[in-house]
């Protein structure tokens, strides 16, 4: 496994949610346009708790998770103020279940001025199980 750019620890600097709510553990990689991050499916705290006999990891949650990859890119690259959801638009290929080991994100961001538009795709695997498509403004 590669070391990451940030984990959790790190990520705490960021503005994002907290505890539980934080949905990255690792950033593998951060460029130009683009950010790499992933999530620990096999203990994650949602499992017990969304439909027990049959988890499945919930769509709003792979949505709060992409959010805040485009997040911790724009922080990365100095964005000032704090990031707000202006559009959302999300299709789902496939359930993500704790077995699945990790979930993967791979987003591709555009800024401009206050405003990212990030496209991000979800993995788990080769397998894509969301594509995610945002735009988050800075306010002040």
């Amino acid at each position: 496994m590669l070391v990451p750019l940030y984990d959790r620890t790190c990520l705490a600097q960021v503005y994002l949610p907290i505890k539980q709510m934080l949905q990255i553990d690792r950033v593998t990689e951060i460029t130009g346009g683009s950010v790499s991050c992933e999530m620990d499916l096999e203990r994650h705290w949602v499992f017990p708790l969304h439909f027990p006999q049959d988890p499945i990891f919930p769509a709003c949650l792979m949505i709060e998770a992409a959010g805040q990859a485009i997040a911790i890119w724009a922080w990365h690259h100095k964005m000032p103020g704090l990031p707000r959801l202006a559009r959302v638009k999300a299709s789902f290929a496939s359930a993500v279940r704790p077995e699945d080991g990790i979930l993967s994100f791979v987003g591709q961001i555009r800024q401009r001025r206050h405003i990212c538009v990030g496209a991000v795709e979800l993995f788990c695997g080769s397998r894509s199980v969301a594509k995610v498509e945002e735009t988050l403004a800075w306010v002040a």
